[in-house]
């Protein structure tokens, strides 16, 4: 029988979870006051006090901030490492409270060399994501896909027909892509060999954005769906091709693709490798940005899995992969070396050649 000190530190546990969705919530809300940027522009790199904070937000809103609420929220994310808190002590009661940036807080700043993550967090708590995971037991009982049972449609049709979500989705994917791909052309230099590169399902052009100014030989190809390439911005050495990969890629030396295989199941990945392998020469190669899960217990693992049942909410049998996995997927597609570069993230990158 468990003892009471146990029991009670399994309820604690158990009620953090319940209420862990709190955290990105009110990490949105700070977002969308702009509290990392209030304090990143006008803290001078020192804490902020509430009230100052409270000012800020009032004048760009036109309404009096409620320092209560904005209190609260902030006390929560620097209980969690958002935020550094200090309070001053005066007669032996605290009369003030100041809040910095952390090293987290600091990544959803927008700074003149580094675009704020905070665009991919407003994908992640979309509405429409959070509403498909109520059904993620029916993925268990019927093996439906939750997103479907939310929304009646596949994400991709979703984003097709409601142009929001389609911004909200594109400006997060390009913030993600930003972020991941500084280390992409930092650390790997197979980019040399390859003159034609094209980026499936490349959305607005980010990642070849980032490439192709590290080599700006490479002739770029942005291929991606109709309505994903209607707002793509021009960028110079890259051409924009609305089309299907399940049907064609455009050939070239290289092809690349950054968080697309985690979207699909086994069947139509090994059929979206297939049609890569056509488009590239016997010595092409194809360059896969996905997270690769760890068999170690420990953060990154930890976060892998949560991705993963993320996938679960909201893609048609999408998942996070082990290596082992994922070579299964490459041998079934006709491919037959791989080889794996770690990133400083979550993702790595994988290069698969004949």
């Amino acid at each position: 029988m468990a003892s009471s000190e146990s029991s009670m530190e399994a309820h604690l546990q158990l009620n953090e979870i319940f209420f862990s969705a709190a955290k990105p919530m009110a990490l949105q809300a700070a977002v969308l006051l702009g509290i990392p940027d209030i304090i990143a522009f006008h803290g001078s790199k020192c804490p902020l006090a509430l009230e100052d904070i409270s000012s800020y937000i009032s004048a760009s809103t036109n309404k009096p901030a409620n320092m209560d609420y904005l209190f609260r929220i902030m006390r929560l994310l620097a209980s969690v490492g958002v935020f550094t808190e200090d309070a001053t002590a005066v007669d032996g009661s605290i009369s003030q409270f100041k809040y910095g940036l952390t090293n987290v807080s600091d990544l959803l700043v927008n700074k003149h060399n580094q675009q704020s993550c905070a665009p991919f967090l407003l994908v992640t708590n979309h509405k429409m994501v959070v509403e498909s995971y109520q059904h993620l037991h029916e993925s268990v009982i019927d093996g439906s896909y939750a997103f479907n049972q939310a929304h009646g449609m596949n994400l991709w049709k979703y984003l097709s027909i409601n142009p929001e979500a389609n911004r909200v989705f594109n400006e997060g994917m390009a913030s993600h892509t930003r972020d991941v791909m500084a280390s992409v052309v930092k650390m790997y230099d197979g980019f040399k060999s390859v003159n034609s590169l094209v980026d499936v399902a490349g959305g607005v052009g980010s990642a070849l954005s980032t490439i192709i100014k590290e080599y700006p030989h490479i002739n770029g190809i942005n291929f991606d769906l109709p309505h994903v390439i209607a707002s793509a911005p021009p960028i110079y050495g890259v051409e924009h091709v609305e089309g299907d990969m399940f049907h064609r890629i455009p050939p070239a030396d290289a092809v690349f693709m950054k968080w697309i295989l985690h979207d699909w199941d086994d069947e139509q990945c090994v059929k979206l490798l297939k049609k890569s392998y056509e488009a590239t020469p016997e010595n092409g190669k194809v360059l896969i940005v996905d997270a690769v899960i760890d068999r170690k217990e420990g953060r990154k693992r930890q976060v892998g899995l949560l991705f993963d049942v993320c996938m679960m909410g909201y893609t048609s049998g999408g998942k996070e992969r082990t290596e082992e996995e994922f070579k299964e997927l490459f041998h079934k597609a006709g491919f037959r070396s791989y080889k794996i570069l770690n990133l400083p993230a979550l993702q790595a990158l994988v290069e698969v050649s004949k």
